[in-house]
């Protein structure tokens, strides 16, 4: 059997594509989409994504502070010794690289900073819950 011609009106046509986008959103589209304001948004954002860091970190941070605290001692004490020799210059050069990273985090906070309050906030939260 033939399947019926749909019945379709040209002038509707617009809304029906706004019917079937609306049907389409997943639930972070429309968690987000109610909050009306672009700073709300940064915001909230920010929050959940600083908790989440925050959360890693504490989970994460014992073993690697131990960790990294007994690798410096360790190279300390061989560099005392004379095991390991040291070449100041290219950590000087090593460390510049890190001053024009650290400059571009800077101009991100200044430009972003709803985001940067909401995911300092978090990231306290997240320490603290975990």
């Amino acid at each position: 059997m033939a399947k019926p011609i749909p019945d379709i009106d040209l002038r509707n046509i617009s809304r029906r594509d706004e019917l079937k986008e609306k049907e389409e959103k997943t639930f972070y589209d429309e968690t987000i989409g109610k909050i009306s304001k672009y700073n709300s948004k940064e915001l909230i954002l920010g929050t959940f994504g600083g908790w989440v860091v925050g959360v890693g970190v504490a989970k994460v941070g014992k073993v690697a502070a131990f960790g990294l605290g007994g690798g410096v001692i360790l190279l300390h004490f061989a560099t005392e010794l004379g095991y390991i020799n040291v070449n100041w210059e290219r950590i000087r050069e090593g460390l510049g690289k890190s001053q024009d990273i650290l400059d571009r985090l800077l101009r991100f906070v200044k430009n972003n900073g709803c985001f940067s309050v909401g995911f300092v906030g978090g990231f306290f939260f997240g320490v603290a819950s975990a």
